[in-house]
């Protein structure tokens, strides 16, 4: 068994160094991987991850749960489709 998987390794090592340069172009080209890159060098996801706001928002349940998520974001989509009607825009598709 051990022995199959020095022989596959060896096997796919051209492969890895062919594909590499393509690998790196989808990355470089994807905005996902940037944040994600930014996010964690700068700390700002283990800042989130630690935060007293996520750990009450993970300790609701039942109602209180759907309530904030519900309420939450029903408030945020509110505030934000007033603010970029300032501008002349809408998120409404009736508008």
């Amino acid at each position: 068994m051990k022995m199959m998987k020095i022989i596959i390794k060896i096997i796919l090592f051209p492969f890895k160094i062919i594909l590499w340069p393509l690998v790196m172009l989808k990355n470089i080209t994807d905005g996902n991987w940037w944040a994600d890159k930014i996010g964690e060098k700068s700390g700002a996801y283990e800042k989130a991850r630690n935060s007293k706001f996520r750990a009450w928002a993970d300790s609701l349940e039942g109602w209180k749960w759907w309530a904030w998520q519900i309420g939450g974001c029903g408030l945020f989509f509110v505030v934000l489709e007033l603010v970029i009607n300032q501008i002349g825009l809408t998120m409404l598709p009736w508008r």
